[in-house]
Formats: C-alpha cells, structure tokens, sequence
C-alpha cells in the first residue's frame, strides 16, 4: 500500500469515528467516570441471568426501591439510566430477550451465552460532593461488561503454557477418574498415531474431532467438569469448521527429547496448530476483551459442586484458580486507568442464594472462601480489595416453615426448574468445611434447581433479588462521589 493510500484510509470516516470513541473513553476513564466489568465465571454458574439482572435493577434504579444497600440509589442521587451502543463491533447483549424468557409461560431463564456480546450503561447521577456539585450538578458514569461463554474463559490459562506444558497437563488429567475411564476409546485411537510420522492432515483432523467429542463427555449432566481446554472445542462460535481447532494434546508417543520436533511431522504441525490457536484466538481475546478491566465479579455454583462430588468439585477449584492466574491485578491510580488498566476491586459470588434458606448463607459464603482460598490469597498479596457474598440475582424462592418432631424447620417454596412442579422442601445444609471421603461418597449433597417466577409487570417494581445491591455497592458505589 502506497504512503497516499494509507494517509487516506487513516482519514477515513470510520477511522476518524474510532479515533473520537478512543478519545473519548480515554477522557471519561482519566476522570474516574467508565468503568469496565469483568463477569467472570465458568459455564453454567449464572453470567447471562446475572448481567441481565444488573442490567434491569440499574434500568430502574431511579425510581425503585429495590437496591437500598447501593447507597447512590438509596440516597435518590440516579437521576437516570439509558443503554448504550458498546461502540464496538461486538452483538449487543440479549438483554431484552433475557426478560423475555423470564416473562414466557411458563418462566425461563435466559438462555446460555453462545458467543460475545457487550451493553454499555449510561448512568447519570447527582454527585454527593460538593466539589463535585461546583463543577456541575449532574455527571455520568459509563458502565461496560461484556459477556461470553464460560467455556472461552476456560483458554487464558493457555496463554502461559508451551503446546508440551499442555500436553502434559491433559496426560495428568486423564490419567485420572473420571476422565480416565471416559478417555479409553479415544486414547486407544491415538495409541496407533505417530507422532514422528509424515503429517498426516486428514488423521489429526479425525482425532481431533474425536478429542472434542471426548471433552463434550465430560462436561455433561452425570459429570460436570469444569477443566476442559480447548474451550472453543465446545462452543466454537465463528472458528466452527476453522483448520485452527485441528489438534489434540500429545499424551502418547512423544519421545522426542529436542527443543523442538523435526519439520514436517505429526507432532510439529499439532505444535504449530496449538501455537496459532493460542496467539490468534486466545490471546486477542485477551487482548480485546479481558485486559483493560477495573473490577471484576468471580461468580461461583458452589452448589453445583457439591451435588456432584469431589471429582467435580477439585475440577472446578482448580479450573478458577488457573484462569484468575491470567488476570491483571494492581492499584488502578490516574496515570495507571489511563494507560495501563488493572483491576483493583474483586468480588467473590456464590450464585444461587435463593437455593438454601436464608440461616445458610453464611454457611454458603464461607464454603465459596474455601473454593477461591488458593487465587485469593494472590490477589490480596497484590492489595486488591476483595468480598466475598452470597447472592441471587433473580430470587426464585420463599421461605416457608415446617413443624418436624415439634420445632420449627426453615424451608423453601417454589417450582423445579424443568417440569415447574411446585416444591417446599427443606434444602440441606452447606458445609463450612471441605467435605471428606465420608461426606462425597455417601451423596450427602442434593441441592435442587428452581424455575424463576414471572417478573412483575409494575412500573417502577424491580425483581426480587438477594444481595444485588451490596454487589453493586461494592462493584461501582465509591464512583458516585
């Protein structure tokens, strides 16, 4: 491209509209009035019902009363809340269908997140300082969260490993139940490739179609695990047919002990595979979407857990501790959200709250610190601030009471999440300890699903909700000054 060519495609309109939109949020996030949130949490523990949830109580916050621990609102200092075009070439969040599923007959929830979307809040508020009023007597806070699968979050820990590190990562875990028993057929198939071999293109796109089949396996109903890399092997989005997820880790028959494998193999072009994968769809990912975040929200199905065992519950322990490992934590001063973004708040959710009756709670948030114990001590080693909270961001229940051999029980109403059917029921106690062999093997833990209630149709009469508000003051409360 001719010096003219570029000149003018630099002065194009879209070029010049791009370059406002930087200037414009480098503005706002010098002055401390955008911030970016990270949702973060691994597939099925609430993102999508979450955000929508934040989405509406925020759309709503100037004439409800239903956050009163989110001290802006409680005060009557948001004055209104539009959204906004992210100013992205990313979908809009489904924030409209979300409701809309929760309004059908009967209730849904909003369905899982297949690929990314982003919304961008306008929050218009009365600052509470009087410096603040002197400059004007209203200012705006700019809200972006962007949500994704779980299962792409699932590949930043890639970011840090060579295609051999991996490689040997998924030899450990498979060799081990319950990958181990469910993993014979497809390592009985790759027991016969050759690794030093002439690349055959058609016999690693066969296993590797094979391999993605066998991660499928394990994140199914009876197993539920939650370690399953390469993410986009299961929600591959656009890359859905792309050459880049042709390949598997090389858990048999590597006996090279060189640097590198010889040209023209099997195994080099599954290392050059892995590589290409890793720097042109994991770490622009990163890039585009995860490194510039302020604050971010760890959410967390403890109850998941504990319903499936501890095969389950090391999985997802260890699937969390490896991804917080790839975010960017440190003090967030002017010079450093300007430049050189870091997240300096980080809130640790339990979801579903709503699940166990209210005496569980601090049960419910204690467990979740032994969850996040290894990755929090990290953070709060940077001098993070962090919480940790149990919430619900729709609440799906009512307590009730039950008279059982003369004393009151606290149990909980509403309908099963699948067939509706209506529920009291006492839910069982979360421990406040890691469970041992004894309390795993004898099926201690049955948290049951519930469906969501229809939302009011009342103007101005926002969702139940359990903690949504001490969230949002812990998130975002102290840039309403």
């Amino acid at each position: 491209m001719t010096l003219n060519n570029r000149l003018s495609a630099l002065l194009s309109s879209e070029n010049l509209d791009r370059a406002k939109r930087q200037i414009r949020d480098a503005v706002n996030t010098g002055l401390d009035r955008h911030i970016r949130l990270a949702v973060t949490g691994l597939s099925q523990s609430g993102k999508t019902v979450f955000i929508t949830a934040l989405v509406d109580q925020l759309l709503q916050s100037h004439e409800s009363r239903a956050l009163p621990f989110f001290h802006a609102c409680n005060d009557s200092r948001i004055l209104a809340v539009k959204q906004l075009n992210a100013d992205t070439d990313t979908p809009q969040f489904p924030y409209q269908q979300g409701l809309q599923a929760l309004n059908n007959e009967p209730p849904g929830w909003p369905a899982s997140t297949c690929d990314l979307s982003s919304v961008r809040l306008a929050i218009r508020y009365r600052p509470r300082s009087r410096l603040h009023r002197l400059v004007s007597e209203s200012a705006t806070l700019y809200l972006d969260i962007i949500d994704y699968p779980g299962e792409w979050l699932l590949d930043l820990p890639l970011l840090q490993l060579s295609y051999r590190e991996w490689s040997q990562q998924q030899r450990e875990l498979l060799g081990k139940e319950p990958r181990k028993s469910l993993a014979v057929k497809w390592l009985e198939a790759v027991s016969s490739f050759d690794s030093c071999g002439i690349a055959d293109e058609s016999r690693i796109k066969a296993l590797s179609e094979q391999y993605r089949g066998l991660l499928s396996s394990f994140r199914e109903q009876s197993q539920k695990l939650s370690l399953i890399q390469p993410g986009r092997f299961i929600l591959p989005g656009s890359l859905e047919g792309s050459e880049l997820l042709y390949f598997f880790p090389l858990v048999i028959g590597d006996e090279t002990t060189t640097d590198k494998y010889p040209s023209g193999t099997n195994a080099e072009l599954l290392e050059r595979r892995y590589n290409a994968y890793r720097d042109q769809v994991v770490e622009r990912f990163y890039q585009e979407h995860f490194s510039h975040f302020d604050r971010q929200v760890v959410l967390v199905d403890c109850l998941k857990t504990l319903n499936q065992g501890q095969a389950c519950f090391d999985d997802m322990q260890l699937a969390i501790t490896q991804i917080l490992h790839s975010f960017n934590y440190g003090r967030a001063g002017f010079l450093r959200r300007l430049f050189s973004p870091r997240i300096d708040r980080v809130l640790f959710a339990s979801t579903k709250a709503d699940h166990i009756t209210a005496n569980q709670h601090h049960n419910l948030e204690r467990f979740l610190e032994l969850v996040v114990d290894e990755a929090k001590r990290e953070i709060l080693f940077e001098g993070i601030e962090t919480r940790s909270m149990a919430l619900s961001a729709f609440r799906s229940t009512e307590t009730a009471e039950a008279m059982v051999d003369g004393q009151k029980l606290s149990c909980l109403k509403g309908f099963r999440k699948g067939n509706h059917e209506p529920v009291a029921l006492f839910p069982g106690e979360v421990p406040t300890e890691l469970p041992g062999e004894k309390d795993w093997s004898a099926e201690r833990f049955n948290f049951i699903d519930f469906a969501p209630p229809r939302l009011a149709q009342i103007k101005g009469k926002a969702a139940s909700h359990i903690r949504l508000d001490q969230a949002l003051e812990f998130l975002v409360g102290d840039k309403f000054l």
